[in-house]
């Protein structure tokens, strides 16, 4: 069974959601790029995926039971492990030469690291786990940390559009004007040195902005790195003293015109576990002002109008335009991925 025709890359992974949406002995349902999935965990605490369809009439799996070890669908009650594999259809008869055991309910491998639950959708459902390793994306956590979720909501927007907007720096000062952040009356000219990196790129270790009042909270010496690998995953790596802070923000296809946006940090500084509320706060603000100019993005992009790139403020999108037709490329021809993205400096005003 091949995947649904999407314009997003597959044989890729995707953030599903975070680890904690998962109870043990339940399952939720998540639309990614246009496909109905049941994620679950099971009694023992692994994560898993499948379409949520019975392969039988296509009722959701998810109105049925689920024991900690095998779906029931709620109308004919076929029975399956959460490897999708059918293990019971009752209607047939004890002496049934059917081997109920080759009907299959589609899955997706699925992997839980750092508290966050990864999918990998591939292009064709029927190699499902036929998977480049190099391909998982990179988190600079320890093994053992985990990411705690700040806050995740739907962008009325495609996915290319979504990341563009996720990467572009001179938004900035417009959109986020805040007391807390910068303001459009305050530009500086920015000189920012880039390098590629696991698919993607990366502005290299630096001091942060002098007109980002949320950076002067922080009182000990800072420096920040900032990654973007595709699909669409952002990471802010800030660096306070001894200590880090790490700010990621994911992108995953929703449908064609939706896109959820999903933050996560992680923090070894003691105190910050009272100010999370605060944060969180402020997090939720930050980001509900990119929702909202999407909504209004949205408007302009129902016309289909031709669109402009200019200069070195729209760099980061060219370059992710180029990364993703090179991975496209790549699967296509079954080749190992090779970056396109050159070191270089960029100069924008923000």
């Amino acid at each position: 069974m091949k995947a649904s025709k999407s314009n997003n890359l597959r044989n890729i992974w995707y953030m599903a959601c975070h680890g904690s949406a998962l109870k043990k002995g339940a399952t939720i349902e998540k639309e990614i790029d246009s496909e109905k999935i049941l994620l679950g965990r099971d009694e023992q605490g692994k994560v898993f995926a499948l379409r949520n369809q019975c392969p039988h009439r296509g009722i959701p799996l998810t109105y049925g039971k689920f024991d900690g070890c095998e779906i029931e669908c709620c109308y004919h009650g076929w029975r399956f492990k959460t490897d999708g594999t059918c293990s019971k259809i009752p209607a047939l008869p004890p002496n049934t030469k059917l081997d109920v055991t080759k009907v299959r309910a589609p899955y997706y491998p699925v992997r839980e690291v750092h508290g966050l639950v990864m999918i990998y959708l591939p292009k064709d459902m029927r190699k499902p786990e036929d998977i480049d390793e190099s391909l998982f994306p990179q988190f600079p956590l320890p093994k053992e940390k985990s990411f705690d979720l700040v806050t995740a909501k739907p962008m009325a927007c495609s996915l290319d559009h979504s990341v563009i907007g996720l990467i572009d720096p001179a938004h900035v000062p417009f959109v986020h004007q805040s007391w807390f952040f910068r303001k459009s009356n305050n530009l500086k000219l920015k000189e920012k040195n880039f390098a590629p990196s696991h698919l993607g790129f990366t502005m290299v270790r630096h001091a942060p902005s002098k007109n980002s009042a949320a950076y002067k909270i922080l009182k000990k010496e800072q420096t920040t790195e900032i990654s973007f690998q595709i699909p669409g995953i952002r990471i802010e790596h800030i660096k306070v003293g001894e200590n880090v802070i790490l700010i990621m923000t994911t992108l995953t296809p929703i449908n064609e015109h939706q896109t959820e946006l999903t933050q996560f940090i992680y923090t070894d500084i003691n105190w910050f576990k009272w100010l999370r509320p605060i944060f969180y706060r402020f997090a939720d603000t930050f980001i509900q002002q990119d929702v909202d100019v999407f909504q209004k993005l949205k408007e302009g992009l129902n016309n289909n109008p031709p669109l402009m790139l200019m200069g070195d403020p729209d760099m980061q999108a060219k370059w992710y335009n180029a990364i993703r037709a090179r991975y496209e490329k790549c699967q296509e021809e079954n080749t190992p991925f090779e970056n396109p993205i050159k070191a270089q400096t960029l100069y924008w005003q923000t």
